[in-house]
């Protein structure tokens, strides 16, 4: 079925299209006025052909009108995700402070383990240093007492 609608006034096409073979078509005009509908098969027919065409034509007039109560529905739906996804958000920056501050506490202590290795290390360093030159200075008086007698 071809479904064209014209405004009469201006003479535009407002629906040019193809429709179902079987259903319903619905369009909504944007512009209130004179409308002219043209409605066409795309069926070939014969003089001798026994098919038959059934057409059921409902026209409904009149501004369309916003269901509110539906509207309002939809946006308390919104609003109520919007809700979940802000507590969801508010959750990960929680858990993100959280873990910058583990990550600093971590941060610090390891800084101060590694600080205390350093010193420990650097004290058993002057440690065998000063064992090594007491032990060198003990086996000279050692060697040259014995040489000595």
């Amino acid at each position: 079925m071809n479904i064209e609608v014209e405004e009469v006034s201006t003479g535009e096409k407002v629906v040019k299209t193809l429709g179902p073979s079987e259903g319903k078509f619905t369009f909504t005009s944007h512009d209130a006025g004179d409308h002219t509908i043209c409605l066409s098969s795309n069926q070939t027919s014969s003089w001798f052909s026994n098919s038959h065409i059934k057409l059921y034509l409902d026209i409904a007039v009149g501004a369309a009108r916003h269901d509110v109560e539906k509207d309002r529905a939809h946006a308390n739906k919104l609003s109520d995700k919007l809700r979940d996804l802000n507590e969801k958000l508010e959750a990960i920056r929680r858990e993100q402070q959280y873990q910058r501050e583990r990550e600093a506490q971590f941060r610090n202590l390891s800084e101060s383990v590694n600080a205390k290795a350093m010193w420990y290390t650097l004290l058993q360093v002057i440690f065998l240093v000063g064992t090594c030159y007491w032990q060198l200075r003990f086996l000279r008086h050692f060697f040259a007492d014995r040489k000595g007698r």
